[in-house]
């Protein structure tokens, strides 16, 4: 398995990369903020817990890259 950019980022900043602990996301929503330059993303877990963050939109849109480029690399 080829080592992702988040497994580096993870041991660059602790050391140690099993400090990382991944949850499923059953659950979210992206929705335009109010008061704030961004966007707000909230993602619920299949326990029910929920956080929300703010993202500013050159975050947003540099997300938005990753995820197509991954999705690219792992279409048929």
């Amino acid at each position: 398995m080829r080592q992702s950019a988040h497994d580096t980022v993870v041991r660059s900043i602790s050391g140690r990369p099993e400090l990382r602990h991944v949850t499923q996301v059953q659950e979210w929503r992206i929705e335009r903020a109010m008061d704030a330059a961004g966007l707000v993303l909230s993602i619920t877990a299949p326990d029910g817990k929920s956080q929300s963050f703010l993202v500013a939109e050159a975050d947003a849109n540099d997300i938005g890259e990753v995820l197509r480029r991954n999705a690219a690399d792992a279409a048929p």
